[in-house]
């Protein structure tokens, strides 16, 4: 899945310094899913107020452990 989030320099540092992103299921219908960005671009707008990241996101899955 392909994602692209919008922001400002900070913002866009602390999205790239996370090797994973977790997301809530809708509803309370699934578990919490855990992402990794991967082919990370960014670019900045031509004011230059405000920056762009395109990434690729990856589902990590859980390993199973016996226990839920």
């Amino acid at each position: 899945m392909r994602v692209c989030f919008h922001g400002t320099d900070e913002e866009i540092t602390r999205i790239c310094e996370r090797p994973v992103l977790a997301l809530l299921g809708p509803r309370r219908t699934q578990p919490v899913l855990a992402f990794e960005l991967s082919n990370i671009r960014i670019s900045t707008n031509p004011y230059g107020t405000t920056f762009r990241l395109v990434a690729d996101l990856t589902e990590v899955r859980r390993e199973a452990n016996g226990r839920d």
